[in-house]
């Protein structure tokens, strides 16, 4: 797929984010502040599945981080599973980024304020996590392109992520089916129940 560098994300869509970031930040929960509305039992059922996506040590890119909850997280799981993961992150609220680089403090440098539509890391990553609504669904096509041919180290994984509700019983963005539909491979797949709430969805950079 050919890349539109001069093409931008929609006003609209960026103030949406705004309104996003205001609402987490009028929080103290690190789960609510992560966009999370339930406990923290279902927030580890939800959550640790991109974890299948990760069977080595290596950097984690989290685009879309918020306040770095998610990626402390995921040190810690991965921790329990012999996986050292050395966190990243990207959100374009910098009031986010702020907590997020006092939650990882020891990490701090390696948190930035941009998306991940046009942001120009400072280096590739072994893994890069984003949740497909990082960007409008007509974006996502040329927005996971971007991701492989820019941030994706080679060998590197791009994982993608859905949510939906269990609580509002909405299904999460059916994530899998779209990367197949659009022609790309796919190297695994997580769902994490029946019905589902979370799908993850992996593609492996040659």
């Amino acid at each position: 797929m050919r890349i539109n560098g001069d093409r931008k994300l929609p006003d609209n869509f960026l103030r949406r984010l705004q309104i996003l970031e205001l609402s987490y930040l009028s929080v103290e929960d690190p789960i609510r502040q992560s966009g999370f509305g339930g406990e923290s039992k279902r927030w580890r059922a939800e959550r640790e599945p991109i974890l299948n996506a990760i069977q080595s040590d290596g950097d984690l890119l989290d685009i879309g981080c918020a306040n770095g909850y998610l990626l402390e997280c995921l040190m810690l799981w991965g921790w329990e599973r012999g996986v050292n993961i050395i966190p990243y992150g990207l959100d374009m609220g910098s009031g986010l980024i702020d907590l997020a680089r006092k939650r990882l403090h020891e990490c701090k440098d390696n948190f930035y304020v941009g998306n991940g539509w046009n942001w120009v890391p400072p280096h590739k990553f072994r893994f890069v996590y984003s949740l497909y609504d990082c960007v409008p669904e007509d974006y996502l096509e040329e927005y996971i392109y971007r991701l492989l041919e820019r941030i994706v180290a080679p060998g590197g994984r791009l994982i993608l992520g859905a949510y939906g509700s269990k609580t509002q019983q909405i299904t999460p963005f059916d994530i899998i089916n779209f990367v197949q539909s659009v022609g790309l491979s796919v190297s695994g797949k997580a769902i994490d129940n029946d019905p589902p709430v979370a799908s993850f969805v992996w593609l492996d950079k040659q």
